[in-house]
């Protein structure tokens, strides 16, 4: 039974490391404008998991450029995105929804663990008392 909560962990732990992504890009994320559009794909194949993007070039307030996949719907040039350093949105809030579900699920298989280990312990005690 000990065993069953090794996996928890494990998803637990990268449930922890995407919620820091999720974050980070957040933290360092700003609204940019976009320059240059090269081209899009609006969806893939049935259960492919590819998700519609945009391969676009954007400039930053302060000056510097960056290029890149910008995940979203179709963009134009001019619009305005959320991207920082390696990363890009169609906008700020898919991220904000992005962390709240990494988080719920975070939560979910925390409880899981927890839940787990008082079975562990209620199950344990009732064989000592039973010998």
């Amino acid at each position: 039974m000990l065993l069953g909560g090794i996996p928890l962990v494990f998803l637990l732990w990268v449930t922890g490391g995407a919620l820091g992504d999720r974050v980070r890009e957040l933290n360092t994320g700003e609204d940019v404008t976009v320059t240059a559009v090269s081209g899009c794909v609006e969806e893939g194949p049935p259960m492919s998991g590819r998700f519609p993007y945009c391969e676009a070039g954007w400039r930053f307030d302060d000056g510097r450029t960056g290029q890149g996949k910008v995940d979203g719907e179709r963009i134009a040039e001019g619009d305005r995105i959320f991207a920082g350093d390696g990363f890009a949105y169609r906008s700020k809030t898919s991220r904000v929804l992005s962390l709240a579900m990494v988080a719920v699920a975070g939560l979910v298989l925390l409880g899981m663990l927890i839940g787990l280990g008082v079975l562990y312990r209620k199950t344990r005690t009732r064989r000592r008392r039973g010998k």
